[in-house]
């Protein structure tokens, strides 16, 4: 006796049928999305590696450019001389820094991207070198009625600086204005106002550039750190600070080898 033949034309073997289907395209639909989820995280994921891998090989060639340009530029040579005031109320000249390696920055006491910025990094370069009487740090402060001597002295007690290596100058701002932008290649000063921007948050936008000079008063590097940091590239950043202090230990070498 013949088995019964199942009627696939009922409505409840028609249901089966579609809900079979539906179970099916609905696998093979998480498979693919699975799939190609996967392929898009292994895509992300050595495209972020390759990423991280270019970065790597950018900052490493710039440093290695940087190492190799050591020494081996003149920007320019100071030959104009200016006076100025320093912390112990003295009256001295830049002239007078002739013989000497010296880092020269503008700033003023209430600049938070000074003290943030420069100051601490000056400060480091002071502690390293401040035992060679070669080396001197020059800061002058672009806002003579709030940052006199009684000021610019609290200033040097505080970072522990002695004027034998680090004077902190205040002279008329005109002045100051007029001699860095016409003889050292700095940005002439304004008044911002735009402090609740986005760029710089103090009073006065100045020049953040810190630049060395070598015995025969020839400046080696200018060097601006709050760039790269305001972009958020702390690598830039600390390949700026390591060119100042490379420039600095070059040219005290070359006045060495000198002498």
């Amino acid at each position: 006796m013949n088995a019964p033949v199942e009627d696939t034309t009922h409505p409840e073997n028609v249901k089966a049928k579609i809900i079979m289907i539906y179970v099916g395209v609905a696998v093979i639909s998480a498979i693919i999305i699975s799939c190609f989820m996967f392929l898009g995280k292994y895509s992300r994921g050595v495209a972020d590696k390759n990423a991280d891998n270019s970065s790597n090989l950018v900052v490493i060639e710039q440093q290695m450019t940087v190492e190799e340009s050591i020494g081996k530029f003149d920007i320019m040579k100071l030959e104009e001389d200016f006076t100025a005031t320093n912390q112990d109320g003295e009256a001295v000249n830049l002239q007078s820094l002739k013989g000497k390696v010296w880092v020269f920055a503008q700033f003023y006491g209430s600049c938070p991207e000074c003290n943030k910025v420069n100051l601490d990094i000056l400060t480091d370069l002071y502690e390293k070198y401040k035992g060679n009487p070669n080396f001197q740090i020059v800061t002058i402060s672009i806002m003579e009625e709030e940052d006199g001597v009684k000021a610019m002295k609290n200033m040097a007690e505080t970072r522990k600086a002695s004027s034998d290596n680090w004077w902190f100058l205040t002279a008329d701002v005109n002045e100051v204005n007029e001699f860095c932008s016409a003889h050292m290649l700095y940005l002439k000063f304004q008044e911002n106002t735009n402090k609740d921007g986005d760029g710089m948050q103090g009073e006065i936008l100045h020049d953040m550039g810190m630049a060395v000079f070598n015995s025969e008063m020839i400046m080696k590097a200018k060097v601006d750190v709050y760039i790269p940091l305001k972009q958020g590239n702390t690598l830039l950043a600390d390949l700026k600070k390591k060119q100042l202090d490379l420039e600095v230990a070059a040219a005290l070498e070359a006045l060495k080898d000198q002498k």
